[in-house]
C-alpha cells in the first residue's frame, strides 16, 4: 500500500518473511518496534508491518512495527495519515509514528484481539476492532468503546463496519445489527 503526503511517499508491506534479529534479511530497517523483546516471553510477533519512507524517489527513513494479538495485514483501512503522522493497525494496537523520522510517538491496545481498520472522524479517530469499536483522539487517549453480543466480522463477508455522516453502522457475526452516535451510544431506530 502506498500513501502520500508531499513531499513523501510512504510504502507499507506485510514483512512475513523478515525475522527479527537476524543478519540473513534480504531487506533491512532503520528501527524495528516489537514490544515483546522486553516482555521475555514474547518473542516471535505474529504480524510484521514495513513501512519505508521516500523523498524524490529515495529512501529516507524506515522501520518495523512488529505485534503479538490478532493477525492482521496491510490494506486501505489499515493505516491513515494525519498532517506529520502516521496511524497504523498492527495486531491488537495502534501505533503513532511521525513522518518523516518514523519515531514512536506512542502506541496503545485497542482491542483484545485484533485491530482492522482506522478511521477518520470528526477531529478524531475510530477504530474497527474485532470485540469493539472505539474513538481516540490524535494522541492515543480513548473517548469511548463499544461493544456488543459478538465480534464485528461477519460469517458471509459482507460488511460488518461503515461510517455514514455521524453515525456508525455494524454488524456482528451473528447478523445482529447496530447503529452508534458519535458519542459511542447505540441509537434505537
Amino acid at each position: 500500500m502506498e500513501l502520500e503526503i508531499p513531499p513523501y511517499k510512504i510504502k507499507l508491506v506485510n514483512a512475513e518473511q523478515y525475522t527479527l534479529n537476524s543478519t540473513d534479511n534480504l531487506e533491512s530497517y532503520n528501527v524495528e518496534y516489537f514490544q515483546g523483546e522486553v516482555n521475555g516471553d514474547r518473542h516471535y510477533p505474529t504480524s510484521k508491518h514495513g513501512i519505508r519512507i521516500f523523498e524524490n524517489d529515495e529512501e529516507i527513513r524506515s522501520a518495523l512495527v512488529c505485534e503479538i494479538g490478532g493477525a492482521t495485514g496491510i490494506h486501505k483501512e489499515s493505516a491513515l495519515i494525519n498532517v506529520d503522522k502516521l496511524y497504523l493497525c498492527c495486531c491488537d494496537s495502534v501505533y503513532c509514528l511521525s513522518i518523516p523520522n518514523l519515531d514512536l510517538r506512542w502506541k496503545k491496545r485497542l482491542d483484545p484481539a485484533t485491530c482492522f481498520g482506522i478511521y477518520p472522524f470528526k477531529g478524531d479517530l475510530i477504530i474497527h476492532g474485532e470485540l469493539q469499536i472505539s474513538r481516540i483522539d490524535l494522541e492515543g487517549n480513548p473517548k469511548w468503546t463499544f461493544g456488543a453480543r459478538d465480534i464485528f466480522v461477519t460469517k458471509d463477508g459482507t460488511d460488518s463496519f461503515k461510517i455514514e455522516e455521524d453515525k456508525i453502522h455494524l454488524k456482528d457475526w451473528e447478523g445482529y445489527c447496530y447503529i452508534i452516535d458519535e458519542n459511542g451510544k447505540e441509537i434505537k431506530e
